[in-house]
């Protein structure tokens, strides 16, 4: 245990050295890519396995083919699967008093990265911060679970959101989402709830929710649904777009569409998924959902480091930034189920139906699409991507079955 809270605090360390570094060059590996790396791979292997852990272990995982033979149904379950963890009154009502409001910030960031932050009873002063012109595209984002402001990730997003030129608005939810986990799922309702009336009050400032984005990652990608659902009931109108990176899984698997992230949100819903059995969700939640890579593991940069929940899952990150940063690059196939997408069975449909990930994202080509990606930064395999001799998993797979030097971890 010291030597893992040894570690943690040396990579806290390091998060806010490389928050300070300049943004690094298009075909240059981003700055918390390794960072997050390591934190992912160093969490599974000093942290204790949990006990009747509901995901196989990664080594066995590796046995049976890696992802391949783990079933995934189009339907969640009723019940948690075995071991997983159940969360008491999940879609119970829950309040956050007045007098906690001020805990709520909204941070605005512009002009060559300053920022400014406003709590919820200021939010209505947005409208005149110099940073805000909405003639622009908006875009508020919602962080993960013990996430902030001031920690690299909503650096990360901020910074390629505003070199698109886009209002950026970041949520500060921090006070309600470092509590016990099953609890700051709870409070992501109400979160959603009073961002909403915020968001109202911006709309009839001047914002136009035709010109206005909601992007979550993890946690923040089941808040920005509640965010959506209580601002069409406010005001009669939908968000242009969400986009939820990997949204969170636990005590979200088994709700229905109206008490999680679901395509009824927005007018158009993109959903991008990495660790489907770990801290993701298999479920189909948007209009159009990518699996890359099958959506369970990612593969690594690093031959000796596996990839494994913590890392597939902040992996979305940096293939997010990827995907701003290289529009068009990344091609995604349909296919007809999401355990064809897990398989990586999608290549034989005729005709290949694809779709491009990415804000220039098809929004008429509805569906699970499968994405194959490399092992390094910039991720991307263009159009060879849609050619299942480029396919990642299967040449590892082969490799490995054939008892080759390169072994997969």
């Amino acid at each position: 245990m010291t030597l893992a809270v040894t570690l943690l605090v040396m990579i806290t360390c390091a998060a806010c050295v490389l928050a300070d570094q300049p943004a690094p060059t298009l075909n240059q590996d981003p700055y918390p890519e390794l960072l997050l790396l390591i934190l992912g791979s160093s969490i599974s292997f000093i942290a204790p396995a949990p006990k009747n852990a509901f995901y196989s272990p990664f080594e066995q995982a590796m046995m049976n083919q890696l992802h391949k033979p783990l079933y995934t149904v189009d339907i969640p379950p009723e019940y948690p699967r075995k071991g997983e963890y159940r969360c008491p009154d999940t879609t119970k009502p829950v309040n956050i008093p007045r007098s906690q409001l001020k805990f709520l910030y909204f941070v605005v960031q512009g002009r060559g990265r300053s920022r400014q932050k406003y709590t919820y009873w200021e939010a209505q002063d947005m409208v005149d911060d110099p940073r805000i012109d909405f003639r622009r595209r908006t875009v508020l984002i919602a962080l993960g679970y013990l996430d902030s402001t001031s920690f690299p990730i909503a650096s990360m997003l901020g910074n390629q959101y505003e070199d698109l030129d886009y209002n950026v608005i970041l949520i500060d939810n921090q006070r309600f989402a470092t509590v016990h986990y099953y609890l700051a799922a709870r409070l992501m309702r109400p979160v959603g709830k009073h961002v909403a009336e915020v968001l109202v009050q911006l709309t009839q400032a001047g914002l136009d929710p035709a010109k206005t984005e909601l992007l979550g990652f993890s946690l923040g990608g089941q808040t920005v649904g509640y965010i959506a659902k209580n601002y069409q009931n406010m005001i009669g109108r939908n968000i242009s777009r969400i986009t939820a990176l990997e949204p969170a899984g636990p005590c979200f698997r088994t709700l229905g569409h109206k008490d999680r992230l679901d395509a009824e949100d927005a007018d158009f819903v993109q959903v991008v998924h990495t660790n489907i059995d770990g801290f993701g969700m298999a479920t189909r939640m948007g209009h159009v959902d990518f699996y890359l890579n099958g959506g369970e593991y990612q593969p690594t940069d690093l031959n000796f480091f596996p990839c494994t929940s913590t890392c597939s899952h902040f992996r979305v990150l940096t293939v997010w930034l990827a995907v701003l940063r290289n529009p068009g690059k990344f091609i995604g196939i349909k296919c007809d189920n999401i355990q064809d997408a897990r398989d990586g069975s999608c290549y034989s449909k005729f005709p290949l139906v694809t779709n491009i990930m990415g804000t220039n994202v098809d929004v008429c080509k509805h569906g699970v699409f499968y994405l194959s990606t490399g092992k390094t930064y910039p991720y991307f395999l263009g159009w060879n991507g849609i050619k299942p001799q480029h396919d990642t998993w299967q040449r590892i797979t082969e490799d490995n079955d054939s008892g080759g030097t390169e072994a997969y971890t």
